[in-house]
């Protein structure tokens, strides 16, 4: 077994420590110089120097932030603590994810199928009426995460395997944003309510991502603004700000053009109040997740995430987790 004094030799650069733990070069200097997250030594060339214990402890760290918890919460917390934290964080999720499978009927996996029928059928009122019943029956979020969003995805493995015809998916999508639409208007929050600004940024057309998001935060009580796909970054800024937004939500599917995505959420970012969080979600986001986080932008994985993000968003945000 490693020893204790083998663990503490300083041996790691930032990059190293980057690659293991996901957190972004950049954030690892922040935690480390406004929070105190760890001390690591310095090499006679100044090089930053971490030690086995420092990775594990920063490993810890992202674990018990992603969860919900700010930096400024957490860093104080010894690494015992933190592990025990963490362990508990792990044990909630298992509880849900059990509860969310007992939850979720068994005939719903039927209910997609039938879905898929209508839609080969190019029958639009039976596709509308499945729709609207299932999420009658199921309620909003487990409509979404329990069967909408799997509708999608069967949808893309449908068409790409070449079993869904362009014309039947187009058909199919235009019938679910209709009915999204509608369940975002019969949700609409009074006037007093949070506001949530969702859009896609400029390119990007895919916004069933969007969609979804805004129907997530409306069954959360948000009042929501649904802008729709390819804005620019200083417009979904300025939109947000005039709306008076408490939260944005910035849909990325596409994976291409990483930098330039990069640098058009930053400008989001930086263009919105530091008590405003930006929240971004899809493919494309959570492929950039360790340079998003580092710039003050919250990936959230999934609508489970992102509802428990506006849900903190009550006691209020700022881009490094302040409060």
């Amino acid at each position: 077994m490693m020893r204790v004094a083998e663990l503490q030799v300083s041996r790691h650069p930032i990059g190293v420590v980057a690659e293991r733990t996901g957190l972004s070069p950049d954030l690892l200097r922040v935690w480390e110089r406004r929070y105190r997250a760890v001390e690591p030594s310095r090499a006679p060339d100044g090089q930053r120097l971490y030690s086995d214990t420092d990775v594990e402890r920063l490993r810890l760290l992202r674990l018990a932030t992603l969860a919900g918890r700010s930096i400024r919460q957490v860093a104080p917390l010894g690494t015992d603590e933190l592990t025990q934290l963490v362990r508990e964080d792990e044990a909630a999720r298992q509880r849900a994810v059990r509860w969310e499978e007992r939850a979720l009927p068994a005939a719903v996996e039927e209910d997609v199928d039938r879905a898929l029928e209508l839609a080969r059928a190019v029958d639009a009122p039976g596709l509308d009426s499945l729709l609207r019943r299932m999420a009658a029956a199921l309620g909003v979020p487990l409509f979404l995460d329990g069967f909408v969003a799997p509708l999608l995805r069967r949808m893309g493995e449908e068409w790409e395997a070449g079993r869904l015809a362009v014309a039947q998916e187009h058909l199919a999508t235009a019938i679910i944003q209709r009915v999204l639409e509608g369940l975002i208007h019969f949700m609409a929050a009074p006037h007093g309510a949070p506001n949530l600004l969702v859009a896609t940024l400029a390119g990007d057309q895919h916004k069933m991502g969007a969609l979804l998001a805004a129907t997530a935060g409306a069954a959360e009580g948000w009042r929501v603004t649904y802008l729709g796909p390819g804005l620019p970054a200083e417009e979904i800024a300025t939109a947000a700000v005039a709306a008076g937004a408490r939260a944005v939500g910035v849909s990325v599917v596409q994976r291409a053009e990483p930098e330039r995505v990069l640098a058009e959420l930053r400008t989001v970012r930086a263009r919105l109040p530091a008590s405003v969080p930006l929240l971004a979600g899809g493919a494309g986001a959570a492929a950039l997740t360790p340079d998003l986080e580092g710039a003050g932008i919250h990936v959230v994985a999934d609508l489970s995430a992102l509802r428990a993000a506006l849900r903190k968003q009550g006691t209020g945000w700022s881009i490094d987790g302040r409060r």
